[in-house]
């Protein structure tokens, strides 16, 4: 069952059994002290065993003072400007140990030394690329389902996919001779002229073919158009593949969330990813 997405004194925040975390997606205008306190009930109310935050650098000092730590940087993702930090509090130390740690240095360092590599978008014969609509939702979500045993949004649910997409989340697939091969989402922030780019899954059938690296071009296209300045993604540190399309794609490491993430039937640290789109 996926986690509650809800407003706690203005932020807009997820928490739950699923991800065991409370991970403030929006920090809102209150006072930082009075949010400090918020976070510290419901984590005490629940007995989650990380907080993560992602908040303006300004605020830095209030968070470090109580025991959050820096994980992860976005430099000028405000238009103050401001970087955004993901700032981190961990209740328990099991959560703080990186059990595949030797896997994630490696994957990262193969990463960093790829470099950019703009690869041709045309796609292979009897495929073709789109924006979806709501008519899409069913097909996606099948989609997602089976792809990932777990996620920390319940993408795998069309209702819940049309929610999205009536705000300001777009999807885009590639289809196969008319059914669904892969898909993602680019989930805007319009007030900061960012855009999360998430969701991505291939069917086992159709991996191999670049189809990952096709939509994020065309969903970067997509966003410049939309007035989206700066593009970042969250990706698993565990996946060579994920890790290596932003790298190739000429996206900068800004950090790594430790043991952040249920997915794909486990907790998962996962990695930070971004680029200037304009």
């Amino acid at each position: 069952m996926a986690d509650t997405v809800c407003r706690l004194n203005g932020s807009l925040i997820q928490h739950g059994p699923c991800n065991d975390r409370v991970y403030v997606i929006k920090l809102g205008s209150q006072d930082i002290a009075t949010t400090i306190h918020s976070l510290d009930s419901l984590v005490g109310e629940h007995h989650y065993s990380k907080v993560v935050i992602k908040t303006p650098s300004r605020a830095r000092k209030q968070f470090l003072d109580v025991g959050f730590i820096e994980e992860a940087r976005i430099p000028g993702f405000f238009p103050a400007p401001d970087d955004c930090l993901f700032l981190s509090r961990f209740f328990s130390l099991k959560r703080m140990e990186e059990q595949d740690l030797p896997t994630y240095e490696q994957i990262i360092g193969h990463c960093l030394a790829l470099g950019m590599d703009p690869e041709d978008d045309t796609l292979p014969p009897r495929y073709a690329i789109r924006a979806c609509n709501s008519r899409d939702a069913e097909d996606l979500a099948r989609l997602y389902a089976s792809v990932f045993p777990s996620y920390p949004f319940p993408i795998d649910n069309p209702t819940h996919i049309r929610t999205m997409m009536e705000h300001d989340t777009r999807f885009y697939a590639v289809f196969h001779d008319h059914g669904l091969a892969a898909a993602a989402s680019a989930e805007m922030d319009p007030p900061t002229g960012t855009v999360e780019m998430t969701d991505f899954a291939t069917s086992p059938a159709h991996r191999g073919r670049g189809l990952a690296r096709r939509l994020l071009s065309m969903m970067e296209r997509a966003m410049t158009g939309q007035g989206m300045r700066m593009a970042y993604t969250i990706a698993r540190a565990g996946s060579p593949a994920v890790n290596a399309i932003f790298a190739h794609s000429g996206y900068r490491f800004g950090g790594r969330l430790v043991n952040n993430t249920h997915i794909c039937g486990s907790l998962e640290s996962m990695n930070v990813w971004y680029k200037a789109l304009v």
